[in-house]
């Protein structure tokens, strides 16, 4: 005979409550095993992840995206994070500094002296491809006074030729020129204007780049402190 489903008798009153017991204590111990198998693969899986980092750019002309860094079986591809936000921040600046749109609004959008706290702060939002503000929120107080009294007025005079000029920023190449660190860097970089009016003009410059979390909140405090650029051809 089965104990205790075989005794629900009179003489045996407590058959029915032992066997739902057993029951019980049965289904815990099958749970209790389910729940430390479940736990180890968890862990088992949380350890066989594989992080693979990569750096996407995206044209601000086309909007496609392309891949720059990623990491491969020869190993990761290593972006120091100061080095990429300072590059960055560098090349934005590059391209908005040598670009001459044929449009004159889009022009004074750029080179539009703007409010800090409120057009270059993290809140600051704009629809893709509007660079309003784009050179000021990248730029010292007296490098952007400078830029405006001195080169903008070159440029207007170009405009008014019907020049304008197109910077391909895939092809800025960003290279240290001195130590870089928390607080920023010296930068070498080449650049390359295409002119519908002079052809290709190939320039070197070198940028200063400084830090103020307070005033360059949108770069993580990067800016360029100090730009000069020279014409190679």
């Amino acid at each position: 005979m089965d104990y205790p489903n075989d005794f629900n008798t009179p003489a045996f009153p407590a058959g029915p409550r032992i066997a739902i017991s057993r029951f019980m204590a049965i289904a815990s111990c099958a749970l209790f095993v389910v729940i430390i198998g479940l736990c180890l693969l968890l862990v088992w899986a949380t350890r066989s992840q594989r992080i693979d980092p990569f750096i996407v750019t995206v044209d601000e002309l086309t909007g496609n995206w392309t891949v720059v860094g990623h990491s491969h079986d020869n190993g990761p591809v290593e972006f120091p994070v100061l080095w990429s936000l300072q590059q960055s921040v560098v090349g934005n600046f590059t391209a908005n500094w040598f670009t001459l749109s044929a449009a004159a609004d889009e022009n004074d959008a750029r080179w539009q002296t703007c409010n800090r706290a409120t057009d270059c702060s993290v809140e600051s939002t704009l629809k893709f491809g509007d660079r309003t503000c784009a050179l000021y929120c990248n730029t010292g107080e007296d490098l952007f006074s400078d830029f405006i009294y001195n080169v903008v007025p070159k440029y207007q005079q170009r405009v008014s030729n019907g020049e304008f000029w197109i910077v391909d920023k895939t092809q800025i190449q960003i290279e240290t020129a001195g130590d870089v660190t928390d607080n920023g860097g010296t930068w070498r970089v080449y650049v390359t204007i295409n002119s519908n009016l002079s052809g290709d003009i190939d320039v070197i410059a070198f940028a200063k780049v400084a830090r103020n979390m307070d005033l360059y909140p949108q770069t993580m405090g990067y800016y360029v402190a100090d730009f000069n650029a020279y014409k190679l051809n």
